[in-house]
């Protein structure tokens, strides 16, 4: 339980509110979520996804709003694969 809210933990990083979609994530993580979308504007324009943050202190709570191209959790692999997370040492 979260501010009353039930989340589950997810393997890839971050807590799953299954309720919403909202995926949470803390200032470090939103930060490369952020340069992600970034590096990948025109696609996401072009495939017209939008996704919406709300945030309490230092954590974030992310979704996309039309996960029928990309998920939030593909995109999260895509950047931890990017960073090295989850290359094998």
């Amino acid at each position: 339980m979260h501010n009353g809210i039930k989340i589950e933990n997810n393997l890839r990083g971050g807590d799953y509110n299954m309720d919403e979609g909202f995926k949470k994530l803390n200032k470090n993580q939103y930060r490369e979520f952020e340069n992600w979308i970034q590096k990948n504007n025109q696609e996401l324009y072009e495939n017209k996804i939008s996704y919406e943050v709300r945030w309490s202190d230092e954590d974030y709570h992310v979704r996309l709003c039309d996960e029928s191209i990309y998920t939030l959790n593909d995109i999260m692999l895509d950047i931890n694969n990017n960073l090295g997370y989850n290359t094998p040492s």
